[in-house]
C-alpha cells in the first residue's frame, strides 16, 4: 500500500511541478539558504518539507527518479531551453559534481560509472564492472563512483546483481559512492586515479585530474562513441574526449586498430600508450551428446536476431528487411523455422503476410546464458568497429552467426575469431546471401560444435584480463602517483 501511495504522490508531483522546481525545492529542504524564484518552487518546497517531516522524502525521490528518462526529450514542453534542460541534453558534461581533496582518504582508483538500469543493462557494463574488480589486483583501493542522477538503491541493486555471474558481490567487494544528486562533492586523495568508462565520464575524469594536479587518466574505450550520434552537439563533444590526455585500454583489437589507423584524437601522432583486451563472452556450450540430441530432436529450428530498434547503430531496419526478404524468397519456411527477436524494445518483424517474429522478454544474464544454447542461426548487426558480444556469445554456443563488417572489423578479423561467424558487407543482398549460407551450415551439427569448441575468444574473465593488462594498469597508476609526488617535490 505504501509503495502505491508513494508512486501516486511522485506522479502527481511530476505533473504539477517542473524538474528544476523540484530539484531546487529538494535541495532547500537540506539547505535553508537556497533562494526559490517562483511561487511554484515555494509550493513544491512546502510539499517536500512536509514529506521530509513524515519520513517519506527518500522514497518519493527514488520513485520520481525511477520514472525519469536519463536524457530528456529533444525539446522541453514549453520550448523554453533553460540551463537545466540543456545540461541534461548534453549529459551534464558542463555541470559536473564538485571535487575536493581529502587528506584522510586512502589512494583510490575511481571508476566512473554512468547511469544504468537492470532492465536494460548491456555487455558494456559487464566490461566496466569486471575491469573495476580486476583493478583491485593493483593493490590500490577501488571505488565505483556513480555520478549520474538516476535511481540507485544499494540493497536492491545488491539483490539484482546476484543474477549476473562473476559480478554477484561487486557492491560488497568495492567501495561504492553515489553522488548523482550533487549534494556533496566527490572527495579524493592527492594520489587518486580516475578511470573513464564512457565518453561523458571522460569530462569528469579530467575534472578530477585538474583538482589533484595530474595530467592523465585511464580511458576504458568500448566503442567509437561519437558514432552513437548524428552530426550534432553530442557527436562533437563525444569526439573531443579522444583529444584529452589518457592511457587507453580498448575492448577489442579491431576497435584499437580503428583508433590507431585513423589517428583518432591523435592517439598515434601523440605517441599515447594503449592496449586492448577482449570482453569475456557469455556462452553456453552444452556437452556434445546433449547438443547433438537437442538439435536433432526439436520440431522447428530457431533463427534469432538482435532486436534493438531504439539504438540506431544496431541497424534494425536492415536486419528486419533482410529477414523479411529471406522468408519471402523461400530461404526460410515458417513451418520449419521460428524467428525470434531478443534485445531492447519490442521490434516485431512481418516476415510474410500473416507471419511475424516473436520477441523474447528482456533477460538477466543467468537466463540469457541458458537461452543462447537453443538457437541455430543468429543475425546481429552493428555499425561499429567493435565486433560486439552477441556474435561471440552465440558462436561459442554452437550457433551460426551472420554479422556485418565495418572499417577495421574486417572479414578476415571476424573469421579469425570463430568459423561459426559468417561476415557480410552491410548491404541487403550480402546479408540475405549470408543467411542462405548460414542455413546450409546450420545443418552440420558436428561442425557447429567443433567450431564452437575451438573459438579463439575468451570464455571467462581470467582469460580476458591477464598479467599483461595488470602490468599496463599498474605501470600507469604508479606513474600517475609518482607524477604527483614529483610535482610536490618541485614546489617544496
Amino acid at each position: 500500500m505504501r509503495r502505491q501511495v508513494i508512486a501516486a504522490l511522485a506522479g502527481a508531483g511530476s505533473m504539477l511541478f517542473g524538474h528544476q522546481e523540484l530539484k531546487q525545492s529538494y535541495h532547500k529542504v537540506f539547505d535553508p539558504n537556497i533562494k526559490l524564484q517562483s511561487y511554484k518552487s515555494r509550493l513544491a518546497y512546502l510539499c517536500l518539507f512536509a514529506a521530509h517531516r513524515l519520513g517519506l522524502l527518500a522514497d518519493l525521490q527514488s520513485s520520481y527518479l525511477a520514472g525519469l528518462p536519463l536524457i530528456p526529450a529533444i525539446a522541453p514542453p514549453n520550448h523554453v531551453y533553460d540551463r537545466d534542460f540543456l545540461n541534461l541534453r548534453l549529459n551534464r558534461v558542463y555541470d559536473l559534481p564538485d571535487v575536493e581533496i581529502d587528506k584522510r582518504r586512502p589512494q583510490t582508483i575511481n571508476v566512473l560509472v554512468p547511469a544504468f538500469d537492470f532492465k536494460s543493462i548491456s555487455a558494456g557494463f559487464f566490461g566496466v564492472f569486471q575491469m573495476a574488480l580486476f583493478l583491485r589486483k593493483t593493490g590500490v583501493n577501488v571505488r565505483l563512483v556513480l555520478f549520474d542522477n538516476f535511481y540507485f538503491n544499494l540493497p536492491e541493486f545488491k539483490e539484482k546483481v546476484l543474477k549476473y555471474p562473476g559480478m554477484e558481490r561487486i557492491f560488497d567487494e568495492l567501495e561504492v559512492e553515489y553522488i548523482g544528486e550533487r549534494r556533496e562533492p566527490l572527495r579524493v586523495s592527492e594520489y587518486d586515479s580516475a578511470v573513464a568508462t564512457v565518453w561523458y565520464s571522460a569530462y569528469f575524469a579530467q575534472k578530477i585530474n585538474l583538482a589533484i594536479g595530474k595530467d592523465k587518466f585511464i580511458y576504458l574505450i568500448q566503442d567509437y562513441e561519437a558514432l552513437f550520434y548524428p552530426a550534432n552537439s553530442l557527436h562533437a563533444i563525444a569526439d573531443r574526449t579522444y583529444e584529452m590526455n589518457y592511457h587507453a585500454i580498448f575492448s577489442s583489437e579491431s576497435l584499437m586498430r580503428f583508433f590507431v589507423e585513423n589517428d583518432v584524437g591523435g592517439i598515434k601522432s601523440r605517441n599515447m600508450s594503449y592496449t586492448f583486451f577482449n570482453n569475456a563472452c557469455s556462452a553456453n556450450l552444452l556437452p556434445k551428446e546433449i547438443f547433438i540430441h537437442r538439435n536433432r530432436s526439436k520440431e522447428k529450428k530457431k533463427i534469432v536476431f538482435y532486436s534493438r530498434p531504439v539504438v540506431d547503430r544496431n541497424m534494425f531496419e536492415l536486419t528486419a528487411l533482410a529477414l523479411s526478404t529471406a522468408f519471402r524468397s523461400g530461404i526460410f519456411d515458417p513451418d520449419e523455422w521460428d524467428c525470434v527477436g531478443m534485445g531492447l524494445g519490442e521490434g516485431v518483424v512481418e516476415l510474410l503476410p500473416g507471419v511475424r517474429s516473436v520477441s523474447l522478454p528482456r533477460m538477466d544474464l543467468t537466463t540469457y546464458i541458458e537461452e543462447v544454447a537453443s538457437f541455430d542461426i543468429c543475425l546481429t548487426l552493428m555499425a561499429s568497429p567493435h565486433p560486439s558480444m552477441i556474435p561471440m556469445d552465440l558462436a561459442a554456443s554452437g550457433c551460426v552467426v551472420v554479422t556485418n563488417t565495418f572499417k577495421t572489423k574486417t572479414e578476415s578479423y571476424l573469421q579469425s575469431l570463430s568459423g561459426n561467424i559468417i561476415p557480410a558487407a552491410p548491404g541487403l543482398g550480402e546479408i540475405v546471401a549470408a543467411l542462405e549460407l548460414a542455413k546450409f551450415k546450420s545443418l552440420d551439427l558436428e561442425e557447429r560444435y567443433r567450431l564452437a569448441k575451438t573459438m579463439r575468444y575468451p570464455r571467462n574473465w581470467d582469460q580476458s584480463l591477464t598479467s599483461r593488462h595488470l602490468n599496463f594498469l599498474k605501470r600507469h597508476v604508479r606513474a600517475m602517483a609518482s607524477e604527483k609526488l614529483a610535482g610536490e617535490r618541485k614546489t617544496a
